[in-house]
């Protein structure tokens, strides 16, 4: 049986704004050290890290505190096809959309529709 071992991570950039959606191969990860993500404008999006291939480790810079946090997954939930939507944990504003690549692409692009209507009503 042949697993899926990439994933996509969504995250807001801390510097430009922009949504910026990754694919990730999680078995591609160095084994010492971290994998860094950047935006276009160059801002360090995210950091990934495993150590063993049984937790990953992702260490998010939030748009909503502008503090980084760390969020710890079993390759078992990162890979189980689901969606994980990680959270500010001062604000509880939804930061990042993390697992299935379609799933993550999919509710990203409905986040940022969603977060440019209500733009709209409160402009008006």
């Amino acid at each position: 049986m042949l697993f899926d071992t990439n994933i996509g991570v969504a995250v807001r950039c801390t510097n430009c704004g922009k949504l910026a959606i990754r694919n990730i191969s999680l078995f591609n990860l160095p084994k010492d050290g971290f994998n860094e993500e950047r935006c276009g404008c160059g801002r360090v999006l995210f950091k990934i890290k495993s150590g063993d291939s049984k937790s990953f480790r992702v260490h998010i810079n939030c748009i909503a505190c502008g503090k980084e946090h760390l969020y710890t997954f079993s390759s078992k939930l990162i890979l189980s096809g689901k969606l994980k939507i990680l959270n500010c944990p001062s604000s509880r504003l939804d930061i990042s959309f993390v697992g299935n690549r379609e799933l993550v692409r999919n509710v990203a692009i409905k986040h940022q529709k969603d977060l440019q209507e209500l733009i709209k009503v409160l402009e008006v």
